[in-house]
Order: C-alpha cells, then sequence, then structure tokens
C-alpha cells in the first residue's frame, strides 16, 4: 500500500503522456475492493454552493488541462499544495506563465472562466517531495488580480493556531471518483465530513504513517486530481479555509482510510510573510 501526494497528472494526451506507475500499482490492489463513486464519497456540487474562491491549476497554456486545485485568498493570490508546483514543474517546465481558471463548477465549459497567469510562485522552503510529512502549501500571484463577483471571490483565512477538531468540514475537487478511473471528472464533487482529532487520525492510518505535525485528517477520501483542494468550514459570514489537500493511500479510499490536509492555521504568518517579501521586492 503506498501513500501518494494527490496532484498526479492523469489528463491524458493534452501535453505527454504522463508517468502513471503509482496509479497502475494503485488499480491492481484495489481489483479486489469495492470502493463508493465520487470524489469519493461525495457528490455533484450543485450551483447554489458556494465555491467562488475554488481555483484549477492547468499544465498548460495552449489548451486546458487540469492537475490540481487550490483556494484563492485575494485577488492577487491563490494558496495551493507545494507537490502541485511540482507536478506543474514536472509536465511544463515552468509554472510562470500557466494558467489558473476561476469561477468553474463544470470543466467542460471554460469560456466563461477567468482566467490568470501565473507571475510568481514560491513554495515552503522545507517541502520535499519525497516527505509527505513536510509542509505541502505554496502561493501563487497574479497580477492583474481577479475580479471578483458571484462566481469568484476570496476563501477567508481562520485565525493563527486556529483548530477545527470535530467541525463539520466540506472539501471539493474535480479528481478521479473512482480508483480504476483515469481521466478527472468535468463536474465538480463535494464531500462532508468531521476533522478527526490527531489520536483518532493516528489509529486511522497505518503505524508508520507520515502524519506531520502540521497536518490534520478528514474522513473525506480524496483521490488523484483532489491535490490542493480546499477544505472549509461554512459560517455565515462565508467559508473559512481549513485545510489544503495533501496526501491519502492508494487505491483510493480502500479501507475507508482518511485524507491528510495542510493545517491553514498553522502557516498564517508564512502566508503573510511571503506576501510581505513580494510585494518589498516587487
Amino acid at each position: 500500500m503506498k501513500c501518494i501526494l494527490l496532484g498526479l497528472l492523469l489528463i491524458g494526451s493534452v501535453i505527454a503522456k504522463p508517468d502513471i506507475s503509482l496509479y497502475e500499482d494503485g488499480v491492481a490492489a484495489a481489483k479486489e475492493f469495492q470502493p463508493e463513486a465520487r470524489i469519493i464519497g461525495g457528490e455533484v456540487a450543485s450551483q447554489s454552493l458556494a465555491t467562488s474562491y475554488l481555483v484549477s491549476l492547468s499544465a498548460s497554456s495552449i489548451a486546458y488541462a487540469h492537475v490540481c486545485a487550490g483556494a484563492i485568498i485575494a485577488k492577487e493570490w491563490v494558496l495551493t499544495a507545494a507537490h502541485c508546483l511540482k507536478e506543474l514543474e514536472n509536465t511544463a517546465g515552468n509554472v510562470i506563465g500557466l494558467p489558473v481558471y476561476a469561477g468553474l463548477k463544470d470543466r467542460s465549459s471554460v469560456e466563461n472562466a477567468q482566467v490568470r497567469n501565473i507571475d510568481f510562485a514560491f513554495s515552503h522552503k522545507l517541502f520535499n517531495v519525497s516527505d509527505e510529512s513536510s509542509p505541502d502549501i505554496a502561493l501563487l500571484h497574479f497580477t492583474p488580480g481577479f475580479n471578483f463577483s458571484v462566481d469568484v471571490s476570496s476563501v477567508l483565512l481562520p485565525y493563527r493556531n486556529e483548530s477545527y477538531t470535530n467541525q463539520t468540514v466540506v472539501t471539493y475537487g474535480w479528481g478521479l471518483t473512482k480508483p480504476t478511473e483515469t481521466t478527472y471528472v468535468k463536474e465538480l464533487q463535494v464531500a462532508r465530513s468531521e476533522v478527526l482529532p490527531k489520536d483518532q487520525c493516528l489509529e486511522q492510518l497505518p503505524e508508520d504513517a507520515p502524519l506531520g505535525v502540521d497536518q490534520i485528517c478528514a474522513k473525506t477520501s480524496a483521490c488523484l486530481g483532489d491535490g490542493g483542494s480546499p477544505l472549509v468550514y461554512e459560517t455565515k459570514g462565508g467559508s473559512e479555509l481549513v485545510g489544503i489537500t495533501s496526501w491519502g493511500y492508494l487505491p483510493c479510499a480502500v479501507n475507508n482510510r482518511p485524507t491528510v490536509y495542510t493545517e491553514i492555521s498553522q502557516y498564517i504568518k508564512w502566508i503573510a510573510d511571503v506576501q510581505w517579501a513580494y510585494y518589498i521586492l516587487n
């Protein structure tokens, strides 16, 4: 059984044939199981749900090719997973200039999306793609910023060190809905769960699980293509960004194992520091 970062490219032939060795290993192991469908275990997100902060990261500026998701935190800034930047680099060679799509629910129709091109990208310096417990977080910047509207706006950041343990949270994504599939879904998927206490999370993961100190778990079954997707706590005042989808085990949804997220409340100072440094230098 393998644990993997959840941004691996499985979108087919838009750019090049992806390396799906991890996925193929997972499919072979999954044949004995009958996992649930959707995010996995979710449902199609209705148009009424507030997902205006959600973005799709494309691996090509020529043709739309979803790789990962992210969350708008300001008009010029998107928060995503560091492993997503690594995937974009591996595919396109350089993330600068790649497009980010906002205002989407159905990926089969991108004509009305707001599209911005990355002009600055920064991953946490301690992130290591070979160590799932390392800080899996990155910031993207655009000029000009998004035009905020009903369909495009920012998510709320939590207070520093704020805890959402035992709170009901929501996650959205366009990743695989079955571990045997090889293409991402077009319609946005949604799943609800609770943030698990750390001890319960560890109990439900294998003994050698590389759970980082600034990572949290929820009983959602994210899969390949869901990397960087936001985990949010919905309030009357708006959606608060609890986590960013980081990693899980292959095959997806087997044994009902939780998905692991980067805990955003632990990185509020880091976000502010990166933004401050950007504006000082630019």
